[in-house]
């Protein structure tokens, strides 16, 4: 009997003791959070913990925009944290019999763009949802208004809006139902996810986060969004952490469709893989492994982790262009193993080492740059090295690696200038951007 009660006072001291811990870092972050959106300009945070599959705490800080404090239950676009949604839905229906990964989505919805091409009947649900699909992220970024493929389906990797576009078209087609209205009666209202949806006239723009700029300043984009599988769902941090619940129950105990969404259907990089919808991180401690997505538009920076081994995560949204830098601070600083998974996602290929370069060469490279889709960036002079800004960039310094490169330290990110007059941005090797001087 005794040994039982002394086992038992232990096991209480231990549960006592992670609660004290978590309510001190609980407690530092409702100081160190206001420090840090004002020194990046951001003027709304959300914060979401998940602790042993349930939502522990939600916090909201600053201001939906100037004059508007935030509430807790503010509502946020996450852009591309749309993709997981979508898929978690896409995998209901498998799960229901209604759906097939790996069926052609060509018997359900064919783009006129692509009509005759020899890889069309290649393209399935499973490789959309593994970023797989050959398409480029958006048409747009091919230089013209139609949608091709880069690389044959299944071949490689290649992060694309267009294809979960694509599978939005394929489920509206067979279920005669807006991508909304499927999502709502078998993911949102089963979860009580009460606050998420699409654009509407009837949206709360009372809770709305609006976006904020690199500066803090409020952005005039308006907030009519498309329902779209890839980008600018509405939601809250407290629905977000629902969702994420739900989805570590599935990856633990989800069956034979839910394993295929943690599975690693693509290497990405060491320790980091595509699984259906989610981004994988498998190089944690005891086989431990983290779902994650983030997102990432004018104003708009958000992220997700969950570790399904110990059915614990977190949820950080912000409405400004430099948000991922705090929640990157947030995640390092609440999450188990938080600064692994950030330091496994962000890690390049190889080591950047900073060099000096003539100032007559920095000075060539700053002006105005135009992207493809009217966007604005600017490059200016910063000491030794470049400051980057422009419409839905982070505020950020570059340093030199040589005389046309240059890395964000941290991150596995990387500019070239190919002549004086282009730029090239690379993210994890791939590149995501290419802009011409002004």
């Amino acid at each position: 009997m005794k040994t039982l009660i002394t086992s038992f006072i232990v096991l209480l001291t231990l549960v006592n003791s992670a609660f004290a811990q978590t309510d001190t870092l609980q407690a530092t972050l409702l100081k160190d959070i206001p420090a840090w959106m004002s020194e990046y300009h951001v003027p709304c945070v959300g914060v979401g913990l998940v602790e042993n599959g349930r939502v522990k705490w939600v916090k909201n800080f600053g201001n939906l925009q100037q004059g508007h404090p935030a509430p807790n239950n503010t509502l946020f676009n996450i852009a591309s944290q749309t993709k997981p949604v979508t898929a978690m839905l896409t995998l209901k229906l498998v799960e229901m019999g209604k759906w097939d990964l790996d069926e052609p989505l060509a018997h359900y919805w064919i783009d006129p763009d692509i009509s005759g091409d020899p890889y069309l009947m290649k393209l399935t649900t499973r490789l959309v949802l593994s970023h797989q699909s050959g398409f480029p992220n958006w048409r747009l970024d091919n230089g013209g208004t139609k949608l091709k493929f880069n690389f044959e389906p299944g071949t490689a990797s290649g992060y694309s809006g267009e294809g979960f576009e694509y599978l939005r078209r394929a489920l509206e087609a067979k279920f005669h139902k807006s991508l909304a209205v499927l999502m709502d009666s078998l993911l949102f209202k089963p979860l009580g996810m009460k606050d998420t949806y699409y654009w509407s006239e009837n949206l709360d723009t009372a809770r709305f986060a609006m976006w904020h700029d690199g500066q803090g300043k409020r952005y005039t984009t308006s907030i009519q969004t498309s329902v779209s599988a890839a980008d600018d769902l509405i939601t809250t941090i407290a629905d977000y952490c629902r969702l994420g619940t739900y989805a570590m129950e599935l990856a633990n105990e989800g069956g034979a469709v839910y394993a295929e969404m943690v599975k690693p259907q693509r290497r990405t990089k060491p320790g980091n893989a595509s699984g259906l919808g989610w981004g994988l991180v498998d190089n944690l401690p005891d086989g431990g492994y983290a779902l994650q997505h983030g997102g990432s538009d004018i104003g708009v920076r958000t992220m997700a982790v969950f570790l399904p081994k110990s059915k614990s995560g977190i949820v950080v949204m912000t409405n400004g262009d430099n948000g991922g830098f705090i929640c990157d601070r947030i995640i390092k600083r609440m999450l188990p193993y938080g600064a692994q998974v950030l330091a496994s996602m962000n890690k390049g290929a190889g080591n950047h080492m900073r060099i000096a370069i003539a100032d007559q060469l920095l000075q060539s490279y700053t002006g105005t740059y135009k992207q493809s889709n009217g966007k604005l960036l600017k490059i200016e002079k910063e000491g030794n090295a470049l400051k980057v800004s422009g419409d839905g960039l982070p505020t950020a310094v570059v340093y030199p690696e040589s005389n046309n490169k240059f890395f964000l330290d941290g991150y596995d990110v990387l500019l070239e200038f190919p002549d004086a007059n282009s730029l090239v941005v690379f993210e994890s090797g791939k590149l995501v951007l290419k802009v011409n001087r002004k």
